[in-house]
């Protein structure tokens, strides 16, 4: 197992004890009354934070999070998905933090598989726990800097940081007579990668009698509803949260005879709802063994199970009797999910014949009315968006936006400059007119600030790469068709320094030129700048929203600002938007 060198400890104790010295020394410069001033200052601030802005707030490549009573500062490096909060992360670190009493991880050994950032990690350790995060060895070095700086003399026990890759062959480096855990923590960890199984093989290892795994997971892609049934097939489930599509799961093994490992709740439930459909004279024994299954074969076969973590592995009859019951139940669900959407339709109609319109229209008011419930009861970690079945949902200008994301690419997922230019745009309406305009959006991601300039009366184009294409124009139809006067176009557009020949300015011209977090992680500042002198000509304004991350942004804005003629739109911590204009 790795663990912190002292040298490295040793290291930062010395700088944090530097700036230590030199905060006190600074206070004692401070009188009281400019102390009450930045306080009175930081509670206005609080109190006027932008709608987009999620439950935390930015600080120059790191974000401060609020959990266990303690302030958490947070590094992301966004050279990998493990160097991102996602919101699983902040659905289980939430739910940790105000369910103490039922999962208390005082003194508990306490392991978090694809640990990322650290922010779980971080948070068991303040609640008590002896964690080990784990996760790939170019994540480690970020890991381990955010597990330092938030627990030092915070925590009764240190956290440890730990290689771990995804496999079959744990049981050479992670034995299991050693390695033995109370809680296994995973969050967000069934993404857009290949090694599902490897993941599912590795909680199996983990996950003897006597230890709990709680998984946190916002469902995004088919795959993930295959992983959630291959999961409750490997472990004994229990749902401990849902909203939307975010779910936090409890697990324990499902071996039987093991010590630590209670089947009765889950064989109530097999004997409960079968007793519902009429079979009230199955499963009368608490221990009873699957019909059909000869009990020698069945010993085997649970003594085997632990040799063997593969997820193809074949499930005996109680596993299959279980997911059989969950299958059916869910097609009960959805079955009586129709007959009440059938009746209220009937009702609604009066009894007359309704056209397919009419129904439609009718699905969507209902619709409409549900967004609105689960917007009042939205929970603490839950930033200005709905989540749905691979979707979102925001709500701009009057209007429900339903955005399909597609983690394929940077440019497929929402970035918070994009939240932060809709509000922008929809609040500053008179400043930004964009009624009957000509709008060019580059790198236009998910669409979303297209639709925006759209439903605000803009007539778009929205540009990126061509394999983001196919999900730009489903979001951008499926938000604009009916409601807008212009219908947007979506048209391929490469940065580069040779546009006069393809995008002659003669025939493209137009008033507004939007950009979200294009300023990102990649090689073409160059060609972007190139490509926004190229578009923005006399008579066209420039309308570009980022947030600082790395070095780059802050030499790519000033080139930005040597290059045009800017103004500062807005500025909030990192969040910057900018109106420019042709420089001559």
């Amino acid at each position: 197992m790795a663990t912190l060198s002292s040298d490295f400890v040793e290291d930062i104790s010395k700088d944090e004890c530097k700036e230590d010295e030199l905060e006190e020394e600074e206070e004692i410069e401070v009188s009281d009354e400019e102390k009450e001033e930045a306080e009175d200052k930081s509670v206005i601030q609080q109190q006027k934070k932008p709608a987009w802005a999620p439950c935390f707030f930015f600080r120059t490549d790191r974000e401060v999070y609020s959990y266990v009573g303690q302030e958490i500062i947070i590094e992301e490096g966004l050279d990998s998905y493990a160097g991102m909060i996602w919101p699983a992360a902040l659905a289980l670190c939430h739910y940790l933090d105000t369910h103490r009493q039922q999962i208390s991880m005082v003194g508990k050994a306490v392991l978090e598989i694809g640990a990322g950032t650290g922010l779980v990690s971080i948070v068991a350790t303040l609640l008590g726990a002896w964690v080990t995060a784990t996760d790939l060895p170019e994540v480690l070095n970020n890991l381990r800097v955010n597990l330092n700086r938030n627990t030092r003399g915070r925590c009764r026990y240190t956290p440890q940081v730990a290689v771990l890759p995804w496999g079959y062959n744990l049981e050479d480096t992670y034995p299991t007579s050693v390695y033995r855990y109370d809680y296994v923590l995973a969050a967000d960890v069934v993404y857009h990668h290949d090694f599902l199984d490897e993941l599912l093989a590795t909680m199996k290892h983990f996950c003897r009698p006597g230890t709990t795994l709680i998984w946190a997971n916002k469902v995004r892609f088919e795959t993930d509803l295959t992983f959630t049934e291959n999961f409750k097939k490997a472990f004994n489930t229990t749902l401990l949260l849902e909203d939307g599509e975010m779910k936090i799961f409890m697990a324990t093994c499902r071996e039987e005879g093991e010590k630590g490992v209670d089947m009765t709740e889950i064989q109530d439930l097999v004997r409960e709802t079968e007793e519902e459909d009429g079979r009230e004279n199955e499963e009368d024994e608490e221990e009873a063994e699957p019909q059909g299954v000869n009990t020698e074969e069945w010993k085997e076969k649970e003594n085997d199970v632990h040799e063997i973590p593969m997820p193809e592995k074949e499930h005996n009859e109680e596993e299959k009797i279980l997911y059989d019951l969950e299958e059916k139940e869910q097609k009960e669900a959805e079955k009586e999910d129709e007959e009440e959407t059938d009746e209220e339709d009937k009702t609604k109609d009066d009894g007359s014949s309704c056209s397919s319109a009419n129904n439609e229209h009718l699905s969507e008011e209902t619709h409409m009315k549900q967004t609105a419930v689960q917007q009042d009861t939205k929970p603490a970690w839950v930033p200005s968006i709905i989540s749905k079945f691979g979707r979102d949902i925001y709500h701009y200008v009057g209007e429900d936006i339903v955005i399909q994301e597609s983690i394929d690419s940077y440019g497929a997922v929402m970035w918070p400059a994009a939240l932060a230019l809709c509000s922008f745009l929809e609040n500053n309406r008179e400043r930004v007119n964009l009624k009957g305009k000509e709008v060019l959006e580059l790198g236009a991601g998910t669409g979303l600030v297209t639709i925006v300039a759209s439903l605000l009366g803009a007539s778009v184009t929205a540009t990126d790469l061509p394999d983001v294409l196919g999900n730009l124009r489903s979001n951008v139809m499926r938000n604009t068709r009916g409601r807008c006067r212009y219908t947007p176009q979506v048209e391929v557009l490469s940065w580069g320094y040779n546009l006069k020949h393809t995008h002659p300015t003669s025939v493209y011209h137009y008033d507004y030129i939007l950009a979200a977090d294009v300023v990102y992680h990649h090689d073409f500042l160059g060609e972007l700048l190139a490509t926004m002198k190229h578009f923005c000509r006399p008579g066209t304004t420039l309308i570009w929203a980022n947030k600082v991350r790395f070095e780059a942004d802050l030499t790519f804005t000033e080139n930005f600002k040597k290059a045009f003629n800017t103004t500062l739109l807005l500025e909030d911590g990192e969040m910057k938007i900018f109106m420019a204009t042709y420089r001559e």
